[in-house]
């Protein structure tokens, strides 16, 4: 892998209100066709990536879905630890 070949996806934390906006803006990121719009797909879409994904305001993700926003950090740690050439970075 080359330095071109990661991009680096800034996602808004603070425009996503339900679960179904999380994943339609994942489903817009992601290079796997027929995402599945859920964590397990979540989870088989980051494993499958290069990118760096910055979550800004993730204060406010985690205001808007609650506990359903802890399983989204928790899957985005666990694929990065995983999959080594994933990274995400929350602010």
């Amino acid at each position: 892998m080359k330095i071109n070949d990661i991009r680096r996806i800034d996602i808004d934390g603070g425009k996503i209100k339900t679960a179904n906006d999380f994943h339609g803006v994942i489903n817009e990121i992601t290079e796997i066709g027929g995402y599945g719009r859920n964590l397990d797909a979540l989870y088989d879409a980051l494993t499958a990536s290069t990118d760096l994904i910055v979550i800004h305001r993730a204060d406010l993700l985690k205001k808007n879905l609650g506990a359903y926003a802890e399983k989204i950090f928790k899957i985005f740690n666990n694929a990065s630890e995983y999959s080594g050439t994933f990274a995400v970075i929350f602010k």
